[in-house]
């Protein structure tokens, strides 16, 4: 017995669809970079400026705008990583089969999701456990 596959047209489909999520992570992650770069180049430039310290709750607010500047760039590249594991596995022909039950992934899953290597309903039993 076969497993069902994705046609090579449907797959082409998919990568597509992969590959602009993809650009348009690395276009959010150079601008979540240029943002961070250009506001540390501002409080540099403050700081020369300046014949006062900066007041505590300023440097609290900044130190919270880089953090969430490199969760957000975290974030970002982990969505890259997992795209880019999903062209792996349209390169190998294993992509739209659910690694639990085997049986292939809804494309309107796949257009939502197109990263998943679960179906929705095993996706479920996982988050119940």
């Amino acid at each position: 017995m076969t497993k069902k596959k994705y046609t090579k047209k449907k797959l082409s489909e998919f990568e597509k669809l992969i590959l602009k999520l993809r650009q348009k992570a690395l276009e959010e992650m150079g601008v979540i970079r240029d943002n961070s770069i250009d506001d540390a180049a501002n409080l540099d430039s403050m700081a020369r400026d300046s014949n006062y310290a900066y007041h505590m709750a300023d440097v609290g607010t900044d130190a919270q705008e880089r953090e969430k500047a490199f969760l957000w760039l975290t974030r970002e590249n982990n969505f890259i990583r997992f795209l880019d594991e999903a062209l792996d596995r349209i390169a190998n022909g294993t992509y739209g089969s659910c690694i639990v039950c085997e049986e292939l992934i809804p494309a309107a899953r796949l257009k939502e999701v197109p990263h998943t290597q679960h179906c929705v309903e095993c996706k479920n039993k996982d988050n119940h456990i």
